[in-house]
């Protein structure tokens, strides 16, 4: 398999953008005005980088899901080089742990499991992401643009988890224990927008047929 450098750096130095100015400096969130702002500009600067793995889940899901090597592997290596951008951007954020070693966010909480919502029958959290992913998947793709994705993003974060790559990144750095519950979210978060993204396709792919 060759590995796309290229890529691999954009999505690397995206996630760290992201990470480090959004979601630990600032403490904005990508639901807010400054966190789409800096969402914009990540994906203007680093060219063809999805930086959030609900971006590459989308790709994923839309893409040849036989090609295991062209779309699998080689998302897969995204979604691997923005947890790494993340990790960056929080040992730098915390500066290193300072004195205290490797314990380097105390005060990070790992999240409830989502999937285990939908084992006890509450299945809306996971229809609100599957709707979210095929109507941010529209957007992202009829605009062609990124400042209307990130504004996209910004209108249904609510939705849509997009820390995936963060909340690993803490778990990572937190130097404590390898948390599940993070892991599954950083899957299942990406793999229902994903969904929702090819239901998506889908379904303007039946209603253009129609028109026709």
């Amino acid at each position: 398999m060759n590995v796309d450098m290229k890529a691999m750096k954009a999505e690397i130095g995206g996630a760290f953008l992201l990470s480090w100015v959004v979601l630990n400096l600032g403490g904005m969130g990508i639901g807010s005005l400054g966190g789409a702002l800096v969402l914009a500009v990540a994906w203007t600067a680093f060219s063809g980088a999805h930086i959030l793995p609900v971006v590459t889940w989308s790709h994923i899901m839309t893409g040849d899901l036989g090609d295991a090597e062209g779309n699998w592997m080689a998302n897969g290596m995204r979604l691997v080089a923005q947890m790494v951008g993340a990790t960056l951007a929080i040992l730098l954020a915390s500066e290193a742990g300072g004195a205290e070693g490797l314990d380097l966010l105390p005060d990070w909480a790992a999240p409830d499991m989502f999937i285990t919502d939908i084992a006890g029958d509450n299945l809306w959290p996971a229809l609100g992401m599957i709707a979210g992913g095929a109507v941010w998947w529209q957007i992202h793709n009829r605009c062609d643009s990124a400042w209307m994705s990130a504004f996209a993003a910004m209108a249904l974060v609510g939705a849509m988890s997009m820390t995936g790559a963060h909340d690993m990144g803490n778990m990572l750095m937190d130097g404590k224990t390898f948390d599940v519950n993070t892991v599954v979210n950083w899957i299942t978060d990406g793999l229902f927008v994903g969904l929702g993204a090819f239901l998506g396709v889908q379904i303007d792919d039946l209603v253009g047929g129609e028109e026709e």
